[in-house]
């Protein structure tokens, strides 16, 4: 947990470590709004457009897709989101697919299966009771093979504790589901077996699905709450694209049935693509979650005296450290260099923070950022080959609405080219037309 504001130099790592903001003294204490600074419109807020539709949303499902860069600040908004929707009396489930499960090797029925494992263990922990019929079609579902039968046995023990005499009914089912779960998240051999279970029978897992949320609707209904349970699933922006492209093209219809709200991440690059207009229609009135930008693109030209972004960052630097730990010039170089992308921000000032202590001072000087951000300039620019200059310099000379291409897919994917304002307009990663003019890659 994130409770103090830095002081001293020795207090930079933990602050401004790269893990969201979850709880809500860590909101309280460390949140700053960027809205108008993301989207230049302060009217836009995603978790303040998000609390109405699911207010106006009585009859009607949510099913949308979140989109930004993996490190823009995704995470902390979705945990706001859950703050709020909890407090209006949503049944709200969080899942972190990244953490889960395996987001290298992830399928459309790892996920549905994930959704059932959040809303059972939900129920359960909201005193909700799912029948004795249904808890039996979920354990004869994964009983029908003896070997797999042992080997969830033997992860669920791994991953879950409790007494035996509460290894009856839902309790159960959940050390059943805990099982699976580790094995799809940690073996690689298990998981071959649990998807060939779950594969031909995908249509009864989805079955399953919908009769938890019935009875679990059912309930909430009786008790004067929201009776549609909110799903949010977190991570699955960084899975690999062509997984992405099975999970939310080629299965994205057997998630429209689940009558819940659902909200999933979604990789950048594939919004810019052809088929992410087929995504669509599962997941309607996708949100997106620009950059902060340090420079405002408007009609062809970078506009003067823009200073929203610049001050919103050194705001949210500001909410977790004296400013005086750092120069001036140190302050604005992190900030011009890392183009308005929290996370390198983040990393940057902790980089520059420890050669600073190694240095035995107590602020943090221009030589540090330099070298900081040199290490960061070093790794990006390791991440393209020279076949993609090409459509980065007609970028930099002011090509900045861009369409639907394999070269922008791949820069986006990387983190050269960062998107701004969520309208499309994108631009080089600071560092990236540094090194490009630095070395002669592109000429000014």
């Amino acid at each position: 947990m994130l409770y103090l504001r830095a002081q001293e130099l020795s207090q930079i790592q933990d602050v401004f470590n790269p893990n969201p903001l979850q709880d809500e003294i860590e909101m309280d204490r460390f949140y700053q709004d960027a809205t108008e600074a993301r989207t230049g419109d302060a009217y836009s807020g995603f978790v303040e457009k998000m609390d109405l539709l699911l207010e106006d949303s009585h009859n009607s499902l949510i099913h949308k897709l979140f989109i930004g860069h993996a490190g823009v600040g995704k995470t902390t908004e979705l945990y706001r989101l859950k703050h709020v929707a909890e407090e209006k009396g949503f049944l709200t489930c969080f899942g972190r697919c990244d953490v889960d499960l395996d987001s290298g090797d992830i399928e459309y029925t790892d996920v549905l299966f994930y959704i059932l494992d959040l809303l059972v263990n939900k129920a359960c922990d909201n005193g909700l009771k799912i029948s004795d019929n249904i808890v039996q079609k979920i354990e004869n579902y994964w009983n029908s093979d003896t070997e797999l039968v042992k080997t969830i046995s033997m992860q669920g023990e791994a991953e879950i504790s409790v007494g035996a005499e509460a290894e009856i009914g839902i309790k159960k089912v959940i050390s059943l589901l805990a099982g699976v779960k580790a094995i799809l998240k940690n073996s690689v051999e298990s998981k071959k077996e649990v998807r060939t279970q779950i594969e031909p029978r995908s249509s009864e897992l989805i079955s399953q699905i919908k009769e938890v949320i019935e009875e679990i609707r059912n309930q909430l209904n009786e008790k004067g709450r929201p009776n549609i349970p909110f799903v949010i699933l977190d991570g699955l922006d960084k899975i690999p694209l062509g997984q992405a492209r099975k999970i939310f093209q080629d299965n994205g219809s057997r998630f429209q049935g689940l009558q819940i709200h659902l909200l999933v991440t979604f990789p950048i690059s594939l919004s810019y693509t052809p088929e992410y207009k087929d995504i669509q229609v599962w997941f309607p009135n996708p949100e997106k979650l620009p950059m902060i930008k340090i420079r405002n693109w408007q009609k062809g030209t970078y506009q003067e005296h823009y200073t929203e972004g610049v001050d919103t960052l050194k705001s949210i630097i500001e909410k977790r450290a004296e400013l005086s730990l750092f120069t001036d010039e140190a302050l604005n170089g992190l900030i011009k260099y890392t183009g308005g992308y929290i996370r390198d921000l983040f990393r940057c000032i902790c980089d520059a923070a420890l050669r600073a202590r190694l240095r035995k001072s107590k602020v943090i000087e221009s030589e540090d950022v330099k070298k900081a951000l040199a290490v960061l300039e070093s790794d990006i620019n390791g991440r393209y080959s020279d076949e993609l200059i090409g459509k980065m310099e007609d970028i930099y000379r002011g090509n900045k609405h861009v369409s639907s291409s394999e070269e922008i897919t791949t820069l986006l994917q990387i983190g050269a080219v960062l998107e701004y304002n969520g309208t499309r307009w994108c631009d080089l990663h600071p560092l990236v037309e540094k090194w490009l003019l630095e070395n002669n890659k592109i000429k000014r």
